[in-house]
């Protein structure tokens, strides 16, 4: 071999020790996490997250600027009983649905083709919805009843942009966790013993009566703000009997816990049973 092809050979396979160096060394997409009582989601960064929840359900909305993905997740607060899941399947995931087909503009030629898919650890049922007349488009909804809560998401997109938005859509599903209410039969930390209790999330929503705490004189003088969590346990017939503040500025925890304990909320029943209640209630203090 002359000494030009051995040179060629050497810097070819140098070349090819750099490429696979670069590769290797290559950083995985930047991810962000979102979390919120009781839900959680990882996601690529450059997508926005808009928290547009309700008392009865969490619905957050997921979009990039300059593109026609968005990815919806709608989560109920409620506990579902098995022997109301098809009633409650229908009325949860129909509106969720129509909106998709309304976003697609195709409410009155949609078709939906049913589909399966993954939800965290879980196997999802779904539709794609399609249409006779706009081919550009695509949506699609799944859903899930698991430990007794229902979730759900939707993904709608041009078909120019699905390849690009397409790992958002498989983070989203593969990373969503929901911590679902549950009957609990232990006490929790600190005075506070919730045992029978049904748990309810963040209840300010919930309540019929809500009163404003004060803002305490030092707390002012200290310049004291943020959020302040109450946990309170409320009675059968929506009185709270318990209240024990969990989390927030020391000079800001007494007035939160006054004003949770004159809290008042609508009576719960499950199975047609009056039941307790605990959740959490939240202050958010700004400075003054």
């Amino acid at each position: 071999m002359t000494s030009i092809k051995r040179l060629t050979v050497a810097i070819a396979m140098i070349m090819s020790l750099l490429s696979l160096s670069v590769y290797a060394q290559s950083p995985e997409p930047e991810l962000n996490h979102f979390a919120a009582p009781g839900i959680s989601f990882d996601y690529p960064a450059g997508y926005s997250v808009t928290d547009e929840s309700t008392a009865d359900a969490q619905n957050f909305i997921l979009t990039r600027k300059g593109s026609s993905v968005q990815l919806t997740i709608v989560a109920l607060r409620r506990i579902v009983l098995r022997k109301e899941l098809p009633a409650a399947l229908d009325e949860f995931k129909e509106p969720i649905i129509k909106k998709v087909e309304t976003t697609l503009g195709v409410t009155n030629s949609a078709e939906r083709v049913p589909i399966q898919s993954q939800l965290g650890s879980e196997q999802a049922e779904g539709v794609r919805v399609l249409s006779s007349r706009i081919r550009n488009r695509t949506g699609e909804v799944i859903w899930l009843w698991s430990n007794s809560r229902l979730v759900a998401l939707s993904f709608v997109r041009s078909n120019a942009d699905e390849t690009i938005e397409l790992p958002l859509w498989e983070t989203v599903r593969s990373s969503l966790r929901v911590q679902t209410p549950v009957i609990i039969g232990t006490g929790t930390e600190g005075v506070i013993s919730t045992k029978g209790a049904l748990r309810g999330g963040v209840l300010n929503g919930k309540a019929l009566e809500l009163p404003i705490p004060a803002y305490p004189a030092i707390a002012r003088a200290a310049h004291a703000s943020g959020l302040v969590v109450v946990q309170v346990l409320i009675d059968e017939d929506g009185y709270v009997i318990a209240a024990q503040a969990v989390s927030g500025h020391p000079l800001l925890q007494a007035a939160s816990v006054a004003a949770a304990r004159e809290a008042r909320f609508s009576p719960t029943r499950l199975a047609g049973q009056p039941v307790k209640v605990t959740g959490v209630i939240e202050y958010n203090y700004v400075a003054q």
